[in-house]
């Protein structure tokens, strides 16, 4: 009899699993699972450390040094062993979106804030989200307009170019880039002004947009433009209370093979007057013309000749050393720079370059030579230069 009890309980209990066993699955199934923990971002650090030497020849009173260097943009100071320009780069990744820091420090970045004082500047911060062909960027990023940039490591010269120091250096905004294909993309802009700060402050949105074409591996063509408010701070010609500041560029980069490169960026940029006024708007154009040759590994050489034309000196700012100003004005340059990679990271320059300043045809004496009664119109410095990137 027991031996039948037990057997009967066991069935039982068999009975009872089979028929809980479902209900369990269903419950669990119906539990809805612990929101799974989002993979953390990748983070990548990258960095720049620029230091230079530039002297300046026209200087014939060795006591004095004439500091900003005329037509110098960044590495300005004469005579003396400077810090160009310290990077760190952070970029934080996760699927499609990603985050960008950049902060800078030194000469370059002092410069780039227009005045905003010295210290730490933050030169970009954006946001950045990319959906197939379409990407979206807000927040503060370095400007689309020209062909170098703001690290002279990136750019096949040291100095920067007299056109450079016509355009913006960063804004703040919103842009969308389509990929259309491999050889075809259009960006556009809508940016709050020009190098705006709190202390100096934007009056209207910009607009821009860019098209960059890449026919095949040896050409690359990329036009740009901009228009927006043309009396609010940073607009490049500056000075007039108007209705419209606009700028249209042109940028051809031609690669035959791996040792030659050439390039050409032309620019244009008008900015209009009060209705009635006199002249009803003042212009500037310019071009700058570059090669490049890789001599071997670890050596090359880059030329780059220049003319800026001004309608009324505003953008090359010789108002105060010319007669009768306004008048037409024109700058011109030509620079050579050797290049040696001492390793893959750290690269050094020495670089000569001459500038030549003109009004009406005639010689404009704006380079300070050290006696302020005989300035020159020509101006001739050597720089010498290390950048180590990471």
């Amino acid at each position: 009899m027991r031996k039948m009890i037990k057997m009967f309980s066991c069935l039982a209990s068999l009975a009872l699993a089979a028929a809980v066993s479902p209900v369990l699955a269903q419950t669990a199934a119906a539990t809805p699972a612990a929101a799974a923990t989002p993979a953390a971002p990748t983070v990548t650090v990258n960095g720049l450390v620029d230091a230079y030497y530039t002297y300046d020849f026209t200087r014939q009173n060795s006591l004095v040094h004439m500091n900003p260097i005329p037509g110098y943009y960044y590495n300005a100071t004469d005579a003396s062993y400077t810090l160009g320009l310290a990077e760190a780069k952070l970029t934080a990744t996760q699927g499609p979106a990603s985050a960008h820091l950049v902060l800078a420090y030194g000469q370059g970045a002092d410069m780039a804030a227009l005045g905003g004082g010295t210290g730490v500047a933050v030169e970009q911060a954006y946001v950045s989200y990319n959906s197939g062909m379409w990407t979206f960027n807000a927040g503060k990023f370095v400007t689309w307009l020209g062909y170098e940039v703001v690290e002279s490591s990136s750019n096949w010269n040291y100095s920067h170019s007299l056109l450079f120091s016509t355009l913006p250096v960063w804004h703040t905004g919103f842009s969308v880039n389509y990929a259309a294909s491999s050889t075809f993309g259009l960006t556009g802009y809508v940016v709050d002004g020009i190098n705006s700060t709190a202390a100096n402050p934007t009056i209207g949105d910009n607009f821009g947009l860019q098209a960059a074409i890449t026919p095949n591996s040896m050409w690359t063509i990329t036009l740009n433009g901009m228009a927006g408010p043309a009396n609010q701070p940073g607009t490049i010609p500056a000075g007039i209370d108007g209705s419209l500041a606009w700028t249209g560029e042109g940028i051809v980069v031609y690669k035959p093979d791996s040792m030659w490169s050439f390039a050409l960026d032309a620019e244009y940029g008008s900015t209009s007057g009060p209705s009635g006024s006199t002249p009803s708007s003042v212009n500037y154009w310019g071009v700058a013309l570059y090669g490049r040759d890789q001599i071997a590994s670890d050596f090359a050489i880059a030329l780059r000749l220049e003319d800026l034309n001004d309608s009324d000196s505003t953008v090359l700012g010789y108002g105060a050393f010319v007669p009768a100003a306004p008048v037409a004005s024109a700058g011109k340059e030509a620079t050579l720079t050797l290049e040696h990679n001492f390793s893959a990271n750290l690269l050094g320059r020495l670089e000569g370059r001459m500038d030549m300043a003109s009004y009406n045809g005639a010689d404009a004496k704006v380079y300070n030579t050290g006696d302020p009664t005989n300035p020159s119109s020509s101006q001739f410095t050597l720089t010498a230069a290390a950048m180590m990137t990471f």
